[in-house]
């Protein structure tokens, strides 16, 4: 472990650090905050290492993209962009963010909607709501009765003019979306789904009252603003749907100029859980077996039958082993997800390698972990990962989070911790 910690100092004087200080000080783009999304990486980090490392019309790549932070930085900044995310509404809430969408074409279809949509007073058949576990708890029933108008004014609108393209009816359908969490019983305040008591109350006493269809007005104007960004901008984004691990990126083999990306956290939080009031809605999934199996797939994942970890899963590094058995003596679960994560980014380290220019670099946001009472030294296992792997380490820092922030990096399961910081690591392909 000394060598590893040796390899792993943190640069307390990096040129870096103090260039991403600087860069956190600037306006953010309004269309990062389309979509209520929780863990997100902040624009600054890659706004700042696309201006620090590539020139425009570059490629940049993120293997994790999930909201498209990476990908609207990169855009904005006129460089190319690709990536891989596997829970399908953060591709789709990805791309909609990229679309090139022409603000007065938003304006024209947002008059035309909107008088569809306020007198729409169609009968709502119970077959017509989506499988959501416990709706009537969720939501009202005007709000679903609602909800099914406005996403059924929107099919057939599209339908009717199908002059306008499915990017644009995609951007009515999130848009839809984005206010599933605020006209339903959730409340709004923290990062899992759980039953409001507070709004419960306040609507009792009359002090607010859920308007669906004035919700949906409101997200629809405020968000057509925000493509004026991408005016004349003829940069491709590639948001690839499916697994890190497993996707076949040859096309980009050796022409990526830089990869961005903060990879999930092991085993901090179920990601999933943290949408699936919107994906039950849009009908991305359609069932609880659906819901369990996507949870299954992403990496960091906790939710694991008993028979999947009662064999111990090491890996190529006797470091990460050591650690393995130790915690496999305390909890086999949490040897499994430990085994596993290693695994699984050994893999996505190798295809980065694969696809990033020589000279190139890799840069990554994490945070060690803690399992049981125990340290997981995520950054330094991954970087020993990575030079083994076709990466040399050029330079580490910390960034610190803040914890007054309802951000779902606060947000821990009982197999983790609260995480105070991040490490910024950057490694250099050789």
């Amino acid at each position: 472990m000394k060598e590893i910690i040796k390899m792993f100092k943190i640069n307390d004087n990096s040129n870096f650090s103090k260039g991403l200080d600087e860069e956190k000080k600037l306006e953010r783009a309004d269309i990062h905050s389309f979509h209520r999304y929780y863990g997100k990486l902040i624009p600054a980090i890659p706004s700042y290492f696309i201006k620090e490392f590539t020139n425009e019309n570059d490629i940049i790549f993120d293997p994790f993209s999930g909201s498209g932070t990476v990908a609207v930085e990169a855009k904005r900044l006129n460089r190319n962009f690709a990536g891989v995310e596997i829970n399908p509404l953060s591709v789709q809430i990805a791309r909609t963010k990229t679309y090139n969408l022409d603000v007065e074409i938003l304006d024209k279809i947002n008059n035309e909607l909107f008088d569809i949509i306020e007198k729409d007073t169609t009968k709502v058949e119970e077959d017509e709501k989506p499988y959501i576990m416990n709706r009537d708890h969720w939501f009202k029933d005007f709000v679903q009765e609602d909800l099914i108008r406005i996403k059924k004014d929107i099919d057939i609108y599209f339908q009717e003019n199908q002059e306008y393209g499915i990017e644009y009816k995609k951007f009515y359908l999130l848009t839809l979306s984005a206010i599933i969490k605020n006209v339903s019983n959730a409340d709004t305040r923290h990062v899992f789904p759980g039953f409001s008591k507070r709004m419960h109350q306040l609507e009792e006493e009359g002090k607010i009252h859920t308007d669906v269809k004035a919700s949906f007005k409101r997200a629809i104007k405020s968000r057509a603003k925000a493509y004026s960004i991408y005016e004349n901008n003829k940069n491709f984004t590639d948001i690839l749907e499916g697994d890190s691990t497993e996707i076949d990126l040859s096309k980009y083999k050796n022409k990526i100029d830089l990869i961005v990306t903060n990879p999930p956290y092991i085993s901090s939080v179920r990601y999933i859980e943290t949408l699936k009031l919107e994906m039950y809605w849009m009908e991305i999934i359609k069932s609880l077996e659906e819901y369990n199996n996507l949870a299954h797939e992403m990496i960091g994942n906790d939710k694991l039958k008993k028979e999947e970890y009662k064999d111990i899963e090491l890996t190529n590094y006797k470091e990460i082993n050591e650690v393995i058995y130790d915690m496999y003596a305390i909890d086999i679960k949490s040897a499994k997800i430990i085994g596993e994560f290693f695994n699984k980014m050994e893999k996505v380290i190798i295809k980065m390698s694969e696809i990033l220019k020589k000279n190139k670099y890799l840069v990554m946001k994490i945070s060690d972990s803690k399992m049981k009472k125990k340290k997981i030294s995520t950054g330094e296992f991954l970087t020993l990962i990575a030079e083994k792997n076709g990466f040399k380490l050029k330079d580490v820092f910390l960034d610190e989070i803040n914890n007054n922030s309802r951000s779902l990096t606060t947000a821990r399961n009982t197999y983790s911790d609260i995480i105070t910081h991040d490490y910024i690591i950057i490694w250099e392909k050789v």
